[in-house]
């Protein structure tokens, strides 16, 4: 059936183009003054993300349904350019996350994080001021903020039971002082500084007890979300390959489409 290819690119790009409608409405919802900072930070890119699928999507429709030829090229285009810069992408994620934060096993037996001496320049780009204290205003925000959870979980009477919690990179790093510190435990988010404590590590002097402070200006904090982001790299990298298979397969249904609205043509 010759006009097979056009209804399954018409079908895909009308699914893409609804949606890209929702993902544009909350980012212009999100960009709105009354929004959180952290919300707003996401709001730019959902908007230009979703505004490229809506036009992406319309030309993709016109183009397949209606046999214009022009648009079709226009599509084909477009889906390359989207091919190669996700590709393009993926690489540079992957070497961007290559060195970053390193994990380290404590004595008490869970995990910690520290920044490498030469980190690379994604991690260099998170740790500016600017950029950091959005970040922190997504971790601190009262709805889900990371270590509300932990607080809520003040069941351990030791800290040593800390690794028993499967705590992630950020509350590991944000919700705690680092275990060099000495500190005495006194619940989840709740330590005592030891007054004897010799640690050189400046993280020790900017711990709170207070929930909106806690070690959210701690290196350890920056690391653990360092690390949280090469984590979710390495477990979207399947996501990412199955997604260019489909999009590779997706470009040459495309062109049989593009053929079919030649002859029609």
């Amino acid at each position: 059936m010759p006009q097979t290819s056009n209804n399954i690119v018409g079908f895909v790009n009308l699914l893409s183009f609804l949606i890209s409608i929702p993902m544009v409405i909350a980012g212009v919802s999100m960009s709105q003054g009354s929004a959180e900072e952290c919300y707003q930070v996401m709001a730019k890119p959902m908007i230009i993300i979703g505004g490229f699928f809506m036009f992406f999507s319309l030309v993709g429709i016109i183009g397949a349904c209606c046999n214009v030829t022009f648009l079709l090229i226009v599509y084909l285009v477009l889906m390359m350019f989207a091919i190669i810069v996700g590709i393009i992408f993926s690489m540079i994620m992957m070497i961007a996350t290559s060195k970053e934060a390193e994990e380290v096993k404590t004595r008490e037996g869970y995990k910690e994080y520290r920044l490498p001496d030469d980190p690379s320049w994604l991690a260099m780009a998170i740790l500016k001021e600017n950029s950091w204290e959005s970040i922190k205003s997504c971790l601190t925000v009262p709805e889900h903020n990371v270590c509300t959870d932990l607080k809520e979980r003040q069941i351990n009477s030791t800290a040593t039971e800390l690794d028993q919690n499967e705590l992630t990179p950020i509350q590991s790093g944000c919700c705690k002082p680092p275990s060099e510190c000495g500190f005495v435990y006194g619940g989840m988010t709740t330590w005592t500084k030891n007054n004897g404590g010799s640690s050189k590590n400046n993280d020790c002097n900017l711990w709170n007890n207070d929930d909106k402070t806690l070690c959210f200006e701690c290196q350890s904090c920056k690391a653990g979300f360092i690390y949280g982001v090469k984590d979710a790299r390495r477990k979207s990298s399947v996501v990412n390959i199955v997604f260019c298979i489909f999009i590779i397969i997706f470009y040459f249904i495309s062109i049989c489409a593009l053929g079919n609205s030649a002859k029609h043509g």
